[in-house]
């Protein structure tokens, strides 16, 4: 079944790139299953049988189109709904979904109050109702990162919500929903609520303990569980298919103690598998293994023993029927290719033991190792087999255990590269070390749970302690590198030699396949490439980050500069887990890029939503140097600085008329001037403002400066004109003024703001001034990231990254 579902994935993505209809995917499948009723001979009958299964895929992706989010008014107003995912505290605020439409739901964001009160405890299945805000849910479009529109709208989610000023949370009389589900939810809230009395003493272990069991990761911080991301083993922590599995396999223990056949306790673990599926949050990958467990009893009631790659292929292809697009989902992705990793590098039993000559032999060294053992320490005969054969076991399972953990780690290398960017190198161990651990911490916290002793809750969370420091040891010796997206040659061929590894019948093949494999692995970590730019040509991008900004610019001798690096405006509020920009939506962008290392990081100033994502930059890629306008005292300038001492990136700070020398173009520093005082709080007079010159043609970055400070620079002359001009502080009202305008002459602006942001930018006013004078407006709340390109004469303007040229101009 391994390559039917591979051709049903196959013709899933087909259908989507291509867009077919329904009739066009129906079409090709009633052809080939016609050519396979009249193909004569074994190959002909492959190739007809496989374009069926591609066909059939297309079908499924064709019937199941991309969810469409209903038209519905976004104006602040009353909305009553059905709670349909009951409510967890994140951070400062309190998050639920509510069903308002069939198959349409809104996330809502409700902040605690100053008091620190929350708001009702909402469960599944209430009615409510709030006077609240909508904002279409939309993710950062940039060339990569994670595709969070299509995420939530596979989960029925189209937009997001906070109260309105001074709303309260009602609830309204009656249910909704299902009644079984709200049974399971009261059940679900039950047990969180047991656990964290278990564990009322530590907040800590509490957190863990519910997402370890139940798949609540609302308490959990980031940095507690970073070690685990570094070192590959973050999937012991998060309910997924391996939590299943022991979950089942401790309930068919009992088949050894209950008395009950082989098709019995299966099946009756598939319903326990399918009720804890239900129970831990219903997430795709609990549902999956709760599916492939069922076929597994399945077989074993009808006395068939399935083989794991057919039966991974076959919950594939299920799943893919009924929800398509979870085959672009990283979690789909990277479980089913473990899985079948272990089902290709494991086709048998891994713990089988036969009676060949190897195994005879091994019996008879144990044999004599234990009467060596009872010779030497006097032990008894049955005390030192005994010991032997302990020994001989553990040995063999910690051997399978590194052996299944590798072939893993090594399957997955590739699509952790192109998806994460990481490679761990400790997880063939940490694995191994630490993972039983966390095994072991389940049954105990589920037994501490149900019966309430709190000595079987100090159990657990010392076997989880035990497991968390065993990662952080692994995590110390992790290296600290990314890994930018390799070419695609490479790419190809790393997939390659995985499949020629996994196929080859002889030792010598597969010795020359996963070595070669292994060598390409180490390329494409060490990444000898040039970074993806188009040499001779500078070129300006706005990633979308929201309502922040970062500038790209790739210069033409192949340099690269990052002029801010995003991040949320916390208004001096630092939340417990703050977004990190730096990390989930500008390294990606870079990566993307092939870019291993920055030449320069600009920071116009230190307000956060310029320069919030710069530590993380900073560490991912090791800038040569960091410029600054004023080092103004914070906590994020001491991050920054931190962060630059361990990278070697030299700080340097830069004013009016400092050269700012950059190979392929000549740049000038325009502000601040070097009178102004280098004290106080951070303001936006303290920009950067850079002006970049390639051939004819000029690019002024302006920071957030004010209308003062853009007259200042008018009336000593220094601003000349300038064809591209990157908008001060985000389009706001007073920003680009007329004095700006009728020095710098612009023929394209660009602005960096967010959608719907709360701020009102772009601002009519200044999209008015711009609109004036003709210049081309280039947005990344409505065109996503947007790109300027010049190679000295002509100018190239990109909107939507990734998409066809808007247009190529000459300007003089």
């Amino acid at each position: 079944m391994a390559a039917p579902a591979l051709l049903f994935a196959g013709g899933v993505a087909v259908s989507r790139l291509a867009a077919l209809s329904a009739a066009e995917a129906l079409l090709c499948l009633v052809l080939a299953a016609a050519a396979r009723g009249v193909a004569r001979g074994i190959l002909a009958g492959r190739i007809t049988a496989w374009t069926a299964w591609a066909a059939a895929g297309a079908l499924a992706a064709a019937v199941h189109p991309p969810p469409a989010a209903p038209a519905i008014d976004l104006t602040p107003r009353r909305i009553e709904g059905c709670v349909v995912e009951s409510s967890s505290l994140r951070g400062d605020r309190v998050q639920f979904t509510l069903a308002i439409q069939p198959e349409a739901r809104v996330r809502v964001s409700w902040p605690i109050a100053e008091d620190g009160s929350l708001p009702l405890p909402l469960f599944y299945g209430q009615r409510v109702a709030a006077e609240l805000r909508l904002q279409r849910v939309r993710g950062f479009r940039n060339a990569a990162g994670f595709d969070a529109e299509a995420y939530f709208a596979r989960r029925g989610i189209f937009w997001t919500a906070a109260p309105a000023r001074g709303a309260r949370l009602e609830r309204l009389p009656g249910a909704c929903g299902s009644p079984w589900r709200r049974g399971l939810e009261r059940l679900r809230a039950a047990a969180l609520e047991r656990i964290d009395a278990v564990h009322s003493s530590d907040a800590t272990r509490a957190a863990l303990m519910r997402g370890l069991l139940l798949g609540d990761k609302s308490g959990i911080r980031k940095v507690w569980v970073e070690d685990f991301r570094r070192t590959g083993t973050y999937h012991a922590l998060v309910i997924s298919g391996s939590h299943v599995t022991l979950v089942c396999g401790l309930f068919l223990l009992w088949r050894r103690f209950s008395g009950l056949g082989w098709r019995t306790v299966p099946l009756a673990a598939s319903a326990l598998a399918w009720l804890y599926a239900l129970m831990a949050g219903a997430d795709p990958p609990v549902l999956r293994a709760a599916a492939g467990f069922t076929l597994f009893a399945a077989g074993a009631a009808l006395y068939r023993r399935l083989a794991l790659l057919n039966t991974v292929a076959a919950v594939a292809i299920v799943f893919l029927a009924l929800d398509p697009d979870q085959l672009f989902e990283a979690s789909f992705q990277l479980s089913f290719l473990a899985v079948a990793a272990l089902g290709a590098f494991f086709p048998g039993r891994p713990f089988r033991r036969g009676l060949d000559g190897r195994a005879m032999a091994a019996q008879l060294e144990r044999k004599l190792a234990a009467e060596t053992l009872h010779e030497l320490l006097r032990l008894p005969v049955r005390l030192a087999r005994f010991a032997v054969e302990s020994a001989a076991a553990l040995w063999r399972w910690g051997r399978t255990l590194f052996l299944a953990s590798a072939a893993v780690q090594l399957s997955l290398a590739l699509p952790m590269a192109l998806l994460f960017h990481r490679l761990s190198i400790t997880g063939f161990s940490a694995n191994v070390v630490a993972v039983p651990f966390v095994s072991l911490a389940i049954p105990a916290g589920f037994l501490a749970a149900f019966t309430g002793w709190e000595w079987m809750g100090r159990i657990a969370g010392s076997l989880l302690d035990v497991s968390r420091r065993l990662v952080a040891w692994h995590a110390q010796l992790e290296p600290d590198w990314r890994i930018p997206d390799p070419p695609l040659w490479l790419a190809v061929l790393l997939f390659g030699t995985l499949i020629g590894w996994v196929t080859a019948r002889r030792s010598g093949v597969r010795w020359l396949t996963g070595g070669l494999y292994c060598a390409l692995l180490v390329l494409a970590v060490l990444h000898p490439f040039e970074p993806r730019s188009e040499r001779g040509v500078l070129e300006l991008a706005a990633i979308d980050a929201g309502q922040a900004e970062s500038l790209l610019l790739a210069l033409p001798g192949g340099a690269h500069v990052l002029v801010d690096a995003g991040g949320p405006a916390h208004h001096g509020r630092r939340r417990v887990d703050p977004f990190d920009a730096g990390e989930e939506v500008i390294s990606p962008v870079l990566w993307s890029r092939g870019i291993l290392r920055l030449d320069v990081l600009a920071l116009s100033h230190l307000h956060e939503d310029h320069a919030a994502g710069a530590p993380s930059v900073i560490r991912n890629f090791r800038p040569r140097e960091i410029w600054i306008s004023f080092p103004r005292e914070s906590l994020l300038w001491r991050e920054i600085q931190a962060a630059a001492r361990q990278a070697g990136s030299r700080i340097r700070s830069l004013r009016q008329g400092d050269q700012c020398p950059l190979p392929g173009v000549s740049c000038r520093v325009l502000a601040p001037p070097s009178s102004d005082e280098g004290g106080g709080r951070i303001q936006n007079k303290d920009s950067l403002v850079l002006e970049i010159r390639h051939g004819r043609h000029v690019l002024l970055l302006a920071g957030d400066i004010e209308p003062k400070r853009e007259a200042e620079l008018a009336e000593e002359g220094l601003l000349q004109t300038a064809h591209v001009l990157k908008v001060p502080h985000h389009g706001g009202r007073f920003s680009a003024t007329s004095r700006l305008l009728e020095a710098v002459r612009p023929a394209v602006a660009v602005i960096s703001a967010g959608e719907n942001n709360s701020y009102g930018l772009p601002h009519r006013e200044a999209l008015a001034r711009l609109s004036e004078r003709r210049v081309l407006v280039l947005r990344t709340d409505r065109d996503g990231m947007v790109a300027v390109r010049t190679d000295g004469r002509y100018l190239e303007v990109r909107q939507a990254a990734g998409k066809r040229p808007a247009g190529i101009f000459d300007w003089e």
